[in-house]
């Protein structure tokens, strides 16, 4: 068996049966179109089938699962964005990757009684490539599939919370002074992973754009989807933010020798790194390249507002705020301090505080200051030209 990603056991999914045949069809498959299978196919995908992914019923927690307070606490990041803008009369918020929609219906709903006047300016787009409701919800709230289906407007902000992390991506090793890219194939038993020559152009010149020298045994993933997202993102308003909420770290970080491969899977609140066991049936994810990422925002023509930890990005927001006094030290405290604590995890070192990191652009205001960005800014860690 070839060296690299191998499967154990397989159960059979309607996903697992769709990459079998296209396989069958075409050859060896690049991983972005088995992760694409995997994820969002019709066929029984993992966002695309319908099931209870999120929370703990599924197989992961967001940070809005944590505390509300995350939610109350981005309602004033949105807030200040909007003053910036000039407090126009028509503001659209956009949520990527909405999920069950919670996220944005909580800023809404923070912002109706801390800032009548947004609310009555902001009109909420859901986006979501998975299962959730048809049409709008009270006028107010809109669903639609794809960023494509949204017309451009005047004012608006660009949300996405763990979306990018879930994009489909290449797999590629550096080996005998060559980029080559592994391919998905099947035996009859297992998956596995054979190189090739690189399926996209793109791929050839990626790590040289991002300041990184690949080096011998290289195992890594590049996300091309990213760059082609920011793109549609920044095309949806003339003067306006993106907020991208993710895990990942700066290309020199991401790519050094120590941290090899990013990938990895949940399935009912645990961690493997096999993509070809549960397929259909568990998340794949990869740690987002913010020096990338930033580059695309630039060439999509946005400026960089700034880049940050969500710990920065929330105590900058007065997050800490939110805080409880326990009425008492007995039992009658115990609501407070499990409120606290789960805030505590929010903003936690060398947790969700520090692995997730905040990017935001802008386009259309002149060198804005956002408290969120401004708290500690980390622009510079991510070495761009």
């Amino acid at each position: 068996m070839p060296e690299g990603l191998v499967a154990g056991s397989c159960r059979g999914s309607a996903a697992k049966d769709l990459v079998i045949r296209l396989i069958a069809e075409k050859g060896p498959l690049p991983f972005s179109s088995f992760m694409e299978a995997a994820l969002y196919s019709p066929e029984g995908g993992y966002y695309t089938s319908g099931g209870e992914t999120w929370g703990p019923r599924g197989d992961y927690i967001t940070s809005l699962d944590v505390s509300p307070v995350f939610a109350r606490t981005l309602a004033r990041q949105v807030t200040e964005c909007w003053e910036l803008l000039g407090s126009p009369s028509s503001f659209e918020l956009i949520e990527a990757g909405a999920g069950r929609g919670l996220l944005s219906s909580a800023i809404l709903s923070h912002v109706k009684d801390a800032c009548p006047a947004l609310y009555d300016a902001m009109t909420v787009r859901l986006v979501e490539r998975g299962a959730h409701p048809e049409g709008s919800a009270g006028g107010k709230v809109f669903w639609h599939r794809e960023l494509g289906e949204l017309a451009p407007v005047e004012a608006a902000l660009v949300l996405s919370n763990e979306l990018i992390d879930s994009f489909p991506v290449h797999r590629v090793c550096f080996s005998g002074g060559k980029l080559k890219e592994l391919f998905v194939d099947f035996d009859g038993e297992s998956f596995f992973e054979v190189e090739g020559p690189l399926s996209e152009s793109a791929l050839s010149g990626y790590f040289d754009r991002a300041g990184i020298r690949p080096f011998e045994g290289m195992k890594t993933e590049v996300n091309l989807d990213a760059g082609r997202w920011i793109r549609k993102a920044s095309s949806l308003f003339s003067r306006g933010f993106v907020v991208t909420i993710d895990y990942g770290t700066a290309a020199r970080e991401l790519y050094s020798v120590e941290r090899g491969s990013s990938l990895h899977c949940h399935f009912r609140h645990k961690l493997n790194d096999n993509p070809f066991v549960n397929v259909g049936e568990q998340d794949i994810t990869t740690h987002v390249d913010f020096t990338t990422f930033a580059l695309e925002s630039l060439s999509a023509g946005l400026s960089l507002t700034g880049f940050t930890t969500q710990k920065n990005f929330l105590l900058g927001l007065g997050v800490l705020d939110e805080l409880k006094t326990p009425s008492s030290l007995g039992a009658d405290g115990v609501e407070e301090v499990n409120f606290n604590r789960a805030l505590g995890q929010l903003i936690s070192p060398g947790g969700m505080g520090d692995i997730f990191k905040v990017l935001v652009g802008h386009k259309g205001v002149e060198r804005p200051r956002l408290r969120g960005v401004s708290f500690k800014d980390m622009a510079r860690s991510l070495c761009l030209p």
